[in-house]
C-alpha cells in the first residue's frame, strides 16, 4: 500500500511540474511573441527607442533624471536618459570609467564599438542590460538600462534584442 501511495504522489508531482513548466512557457510566449511596439523619443529628441508597450508602461522620471518604464512586476523595468557628453568620451572611455567605478565581477557580456557600448550581467538573480549610445557628433550620450528576472531570460531575449537594436542617439 505504501509503494502505491508513493507512486501516486510522484505522478502528481510530475503533473504539477509539467503544469508549472507549461505555464512558464505560455508566459514566455505571451511576452516574447505577442509584443506590441511603440516609439519612445525624449523631449530633446536625442534618444530614440522601440519598446514593447504591452510589457512596459511609462512611469515617472526617477531621482537620476531617467524616464522609467514599469514592467509586469517590480523586478522588471527599464530606464532611459539622454545626457550631454561634456567630456566627449568615447564608448571605450565610458567602459573604462564603468569598470573603474563598479568592477567587472557582475559582467557576463560586454561589447564596445565606435558608437555604442553594451554591458550585461547578473546581479541579485536579475539580469541587467545597459546600452550606451553615443551621437555621431559625440556631443550626446543615450543610456538604456533594462532589468528583468534571470528566470525570465528566454521571455525577454527577443524584446531586449529589438529594443537594443532600435536604440539611437541623434546629433
Amino acid at each position: 500500500m505504501g509503494a502505491e501511495v508513493n507512486r501516486i504522489i510522484r505522478r502528481c508531482m510530475k503533473i504539477q511540474t509539467y503544469f508549472v513548466l507549461g505555464m512558464f512557457i505560455l508566459f514566455e510566449a505571451t511576452i516574447g511573441e505577442a509584443a506590441t511596439w511603440a516609439v519612445y523619443q525624449d523631449d530633446t529628441q536625442k534618444c530614440r527607442l522601440d519598446y514593447a508597450n504591452n510589457v512596459f508602461t511609462p512611469g515617472e522620471i526617477d531621482e537620476e533624471n531617467f524616464q522609467r518604464f514599469a514592467g509586469p512586476n517590480s523586478n522588471t523595468y527599464f530606464r532611459v536618459a539622454g545626457l550631454y557628453n561634456e567630456e566627449q568620451l568615447s564608448p571605450k572611455e565610458i567602459r573604462a570609467e564603468y569598470i573603474k567605478d563598479r568592477g567587472k565581477s557582475d559582467l557576463v557580456y560586454e561589447r564596445t564599438k565606435r558608437d555604442f557600448l553594451v554591458l550585461s550581467g547578473v546581479r541579485d538573480n536579475k539580469i541587467f542590460y545597459t546600452k550606451i549610445a553615443v551621437s555621431p557628433n559625440n556631443k550626446h550620450i543615450c543610456v538604456l538600462h533594462i532589468v528583468y528576472p534571470q528566470k525570465a531570460k528566454r521571455a525577454f531575449d527577443a524584446i531586449v534584442t529589438r529594443m537594443s537594436r532600435s536604440f539611437r542617439a541623434a546629433n
